[in-house]
Formats: structure tokens, sequence, C-alpha cells
């Protein structure tokens, strides 16, 4: 299931945005995409609100502006970000599928409940299709629906810095369920556009070495999952390894690595189930970085807590759910340090 990538498919910085958005809910209530047996509609709406913690020199905001993530102007290249930003997010989730009851195909749109353990905030449409003992396939294209604004020239310093939308689209093929067993292969991949791409323009460098900061460019992410459940299905816990290729413009800003993750589920009884994500990814990154002549290297942490008691307040048909989730990177070059911190509570409906 895709509830372990706390850094996937996100540049370094600019991702930080998703990954905000996307720890807002952890929302995941089964292991694995099932295909309801009975053909028509189904899906599910979450809504409630939470609140957002992030240090980032490199992310201006997302919400369309609403929420200030960064500095706009900074006084030094070599520190870590020095302030915390943030502020009180909306939590509107949603999923509507249709599945053809006698060809076992399902089409879908919104927010995949499982995305949200993998602090992954896009909103997709695809098709699923059940092929029997084989297991379930499916493909769908996906897009950030959290416009998030970066920084034209994140290096400007003693001066207001300039901002510009970041996108990011793409999409996903996976085969789950593999031969009846719990192993998913999955592939995703994603395009990186920056309106303004501008680094490096205030600094004394030349055109080749302003080149390799660019932000741009292409991710490919490769990942592996198996699921192992306990007989009565109280306890699932899958874990997680995949290859992330951020394969940028600016060789400076490219990296590939490894993440390794896990998630794990607890049915305590009819009301109560517990969600545990947790992340580590090592990265190197492919070129020396022209503003200070050396080759980065980062590491990523994260974690999320999720519960959710169903039939609360006497509504038995409704979930309410509460999730708080870190993330931090680690650099060597101490500015691309980031940090989020989310807490949230929603009220979900399936149908």
């Amino acid at each position: 299931m895709g509830a372990t990538n706390l850094t996937k498919q996100l540049t370094k910085y600019s991702g930080l945005a998703a990954l905000a958005a996307g720890l807002t809910l952890a929302t995941a209530t089964q292991a694995a995409v099932i295909i309801p047996q009975k053909g028509g509609f189904s899906g599910y709406v979450n809504l409630g609100a939470g609140g957002i913690s992030v240090k980032s020199n490199m992310l201006a905001s997302i919400l369309s502006g609403k929420i200030d993530i960064g500095d706009k102007e900074i006084g030094s290249l070599n520190d870590s970000p020095n302030s915390s930003e943030g502020g009180a997010i909306p939590v509107i989730n949603f999923e509507l599928s249709y599945t053809f009851e006698s060809t076992r195909t399902q089409l879908h749109i919104g927010n995949l409940l499982e995305d949200y353990l993998s602090m992954d905030m896009t909103t997709i449409a695809g098709v699923r299709q059940d092929v029997g003992r084989a297991g379930l396939i499916g493909a769908s294209y996906r897009a950030t629906t959290v416009q998030t604004e970066v920084w034209q020239d994140p290096y400007l310093t003693d001066a207001k810095r300039k901002d510009t939308d970041r996108t990011n689209e793409g999409f996903r093929v996976f085969w789950q369920q593999f031969m009846s067993s719990g192993l998913e292969f999955r592939y995703t991949y994603s395009e990186i556009d920056i309106d303004d791409e501008l680094s490096g323009q205030s600094l004394a460098l030349t055109p080749a070495q302003r080149q390799l900061l660019d932000r741009q460019g292409d991710i490919d992410n490769f990942a592996l999952l198996y699921e192992f459940s306990s007989d009565d299905r109280k306890h699932i816990v899958e874990p997680q390894l995949a290859y992330i290729d951020r394969d940028l413009d600016g060789n400076a800003m490219a990296n590939d690595g490894v993440r390794a993750s896990v998630n794990y589920i607890y049915q305590h009884d009819d009301h109560w189930r517990w969600v545990l994500n947790a992340s580590y990814g090592d990265y190197d990154y492919k070129e020396a970085n022209p503003i200070y002549d050396y080759k980065d290297k980062s590491n990523h942490y994260g974690a999320s807590l999720s519960m959710f008691y169903t039939g609360a307040f006497g509504l038995k048909h409704w979930t309410f759910n509460a999730t708080a989730g870190w993330y931090e990177q680690d650099n060597d070059l101490d500015f691309y340090d980031s940090s989020v911190g989310v807490v949230a509570l929603g009220m979900l409906r399936r149908f």
C-alpha cells in the first residue's frame, strides 16, 4: 500500500509543500485497495481542520499563498532555516469510484486514502482492474492539488525574495496482491515545473554554474512492498523499500537514494483503529553545489500516528480521526535543511 512514502516523488525542498499537506490526514483504514463486489458508486469524504508548522529556506507558501512558510528575507546562505512558519489548514479529502460489476473494473477520482499516510497530497484519476488470482493492477494520472509557491531565487540575501508557482504532474502504475500474495510492485513518475526558475541569479556565478542549481526535472520512484497480517487481521505490517531518482535539470540539485519505511495498522475493535507510519531515506547528490563547492548528501526522517473511532458522537456511519505527523530533512549543506509538523482532526464517511 502507499502508506510509507514520506518523501516520495518530491524534490528535496519544494516537495515539502506536498509532504506538509499530505500530513493533514492519515486515513488509511485498510492495507490494500479493495474493489467492491457490487457494481455502482462508492467512496469516502473526510472533512476537518488542522495546523502546520514548517521550517524551510526554499519554500515560500502553500494554499495559494494563504499560508506563508519561508522568510521573505534571509541574511545568510550558510544557516539552516531559523524560524517556524505555518498556520491553520483545512482537511477536505474525497474519493469517488464507479465499479463495473461484470468486468471487475473500477474508475476513480479523488485522493486515495492510502496516500495520506505517505504524506502525498495529490488528486488522481485512474482505473483499477481485478485480474483474479493474479492480483489487482492499476494506472492513474496524478497532480498535486495544493498550490505551492517557491522562491524564484532562493539565494537572494538582504532583500525581499519573490515567489513563483511550482507544479507536479505525473502518473503511477502498480500491481498489487501479486499472484494472491502480499507483494506489490509500484512505479511513480513525476515532473516538476517552476514558472520562474531563477536560482543563483543574484550570485556571482557563470551561466553554467547557475544551471547546476535548476530545480526542475523528473522524478522516478520504484517501490517494492509486502503486506503481513495476523489471521484475524487485527495486526497488519507493511514494509516498503524504494529507489528514488530525482533527475533534475540542475545536477547539483539532482540526487538518488534508497528509502526504507514501514506501516503498522492495529484494529483494536469495531470502533478503534490505530495507524503508525515511519520512514528513513538516504540520498547522494550528483555534482558539487557551485555556491559551496561541495557535493551534498541528505537524510530524511519521518513518522506519523493516526487514530480512528467509528461511531463517535453517536454518528454510527462516521469515523472521527486525528493525526500527528513529523518530517525532517537533514543535509550536509545546512541551508537546505527543512522540517514540518502537522496535527489534524477530521470526520470521515464512507459510502
